[in-house]
C-alpha cells in the first residue's frame, strides 16, 4: 500500500536525474500510461540519490576494487574545477506585526545563495574513458575522493599524476599535498585572464592590452617566467600598483606551473577545457536548469546519482541494490 517497486522507482530516478521532476512525470505517464505526481517523483528520485551518494563513497573507498593487479597507469591527468548552483533555504522568525495572519507569529523568508560545487576527473593520459567525482565540499574532501577515483583508474606510488586547474587559493597546495608526484599545471587561460585583469586595473586602455599581455604570456610559455617577473619588477618601481605586485607574486606561486611548451611536447593538457565540459555535462544538465533552485542538503546526492550514470555505474548500482534488499 502506497509502496512502489524497485522497477517504478529505478524509472523514477531515471527520468528525475535527466530533467525537471514536472517533465520526469510526463514522461512516466508517456511511457507506461499512468500518472504520478511531481511530488512523488521529487521524493523517489532524491530518496534514490541519497542511496547512490552512500554507493559512490563506497565505492571510492573499497579497496577490493583498487588491489587489481591488471591495472596500472604511467601517466594519470587529474583535473578539478567548481561551479555554482543557486540554493535556497527557508529562515523561520517570529513576525512582530500582530497584524499580519500568519499561524503563531511566525513569519517564513526565502533565502537564496549560490554554493559551490566541485567536479573533478581522473584518467589514464592515454585513453579517454574517465571517472568524476564531486560534492559541494572543501578541497580536501573532494581532493580525498579525486585520489580514490585515480587509485581506481590504475595509479600507484609509481604513477606519474598531471593535474591541471586553476589558481584558487590552497587548490594547487592541496593537489600537491595528496598527490605527491603530481605536475601541477596552472590552465593557461587563468593566466591569461589575470594578465588581462592587471592590464585593466592599471588602466592600460583596452585597444593596447593585447600588445602587453599577449608577448609575456608567449615567452612565460616558453620557459621565460624570471625574466618577465623582472620585467614586471621594473615596470612596477616606475609605476607602483597593488594589482601588479599582485600579478608578480602569482608568477612566483605557479613559477613550476607555467613552462606551457615543454609540457604540450610532452603530451600533457594546458588548459582545463576538458573540466569545463564536464561542469556542463554532469552537474549543470539537471542542477542548473532554467528556474532551478535547490536545497543545500539535495545538491550532494542529486549530483552523485549525475556521477552515478556518468561513470557508468548505474547496472552495478540497481544490482547491488536489489540484491542487499533480497538478502534482508
Amino acid at each position: 500500500h502506497r509502496g512502489r517497486s524497485d522497477t517504478v522507482k529505478r524509472a523514477l530516478s531515471d527520468f528525475g536525474i535527466d530533467e525537471s521532476f514536472g517533465k520526469a512525470s510526463q514522461k512516466f505517464k508517456e511511457h507506461y500510461s499512468f500518472e504520478i505526481g511531481i511530488s512523488t517523483v521529487d521524493r523517489t528520485t532524491k530518496e534514490i540519490a541519497i542511496e547512490a551518494s552512500e554507493y559512490i563513497d563506497n565505492k571510492l573507498s573499497s579497496m577490493e576494487d583498487k588491489d587489481r593487479n591488471d591495472l596500472f597507469a604511467e601517466k594519470i591527468l587529474a583535473e578539478l574545477d567548481g561551479c555554482e548552483i543557486r540554493t535556497a533555504e527557508m529562515d523561520v522568525s517570529e513576525d512582530s506585526d500582530q497584524r499580519t495572519p500568519v499561524c503563531n507569529n511566525l513569519k517564513k523568508k526565502k533565502t537564496i545563495k549560490w554554493r559551490d560545487v566541485r567536479i573533478g576527473f581522473a584518467r589514464p593520459l592515454d585513453q579517454k574513458e574517465k571517472l568524476f567525482v564531486g560534492k559541494m565540499d572543501s578541497y580536501p574532501v573532494v581532493i580525498k575522493q579525486l585520489y580514490n577515483a585515480a587509485e581506481l583508474t590504475g595509479m600507484t606510488s609509481e604513477t606519474e599524476v598531471i593535474g591541471v586547474t586553476d589558481g584558487a587559493n590552497g587548490l594547487s597546495e592541496e593537489l600537491k599535498r595528496q598527490f605527491p608526484n603530481m605536475q601541477f599545471i596552472l590552465g593557461k587561460s587563468h593566466l591569461r585572464d589575470h594578465f588581462y585583469d592587471t592590464a585593466e586595473k592599471m588602466d592600460i586602455c583596452k585597444e593596447e592590452r593585447a600588445k602587453w599581455v599577449e608577448p609575456k604570456i608567449k615567452e612565460i610559455s616558453n620557459g621565460e617566467v624570471d625574466r618577465i617577473k623582472e620585467e614586471l619588477a621594473l615596470e612596477y618601481d616606475q609605476n607602483p600598483s597593488d594589482r601588479l605586485r599582485r600579478l608578480i607574486g602569482y608568477l612566483s606561486r605557479f613559477i613550476d606551473a607555467l613552462d606551457y611548451d615543454s609540457f604540450k611536447e610532452k603530451g600533457y593538457p594546458i588548459g582545463s577545457g576538458e573540466i569545463e565540459s564536464a561542469h556542463k555535462s554532469v552537474p549543470q544538465k539537471r542542477l542548473k536548469i532554467p528556474g532551478a533552485t535547490w536545497n543545500p542538503d539535495s545538491i550532494d546526492p542529486m549530483l552523485a546519482l549525475r556521477i552515478l550514470r556518468a561513470d557508468d555505474w548505474w547496472e552495478d548500482f540497481w544490482t547491488q541494490r536489489a540484491e542487499k534488499y533480497l538478502a534482508a
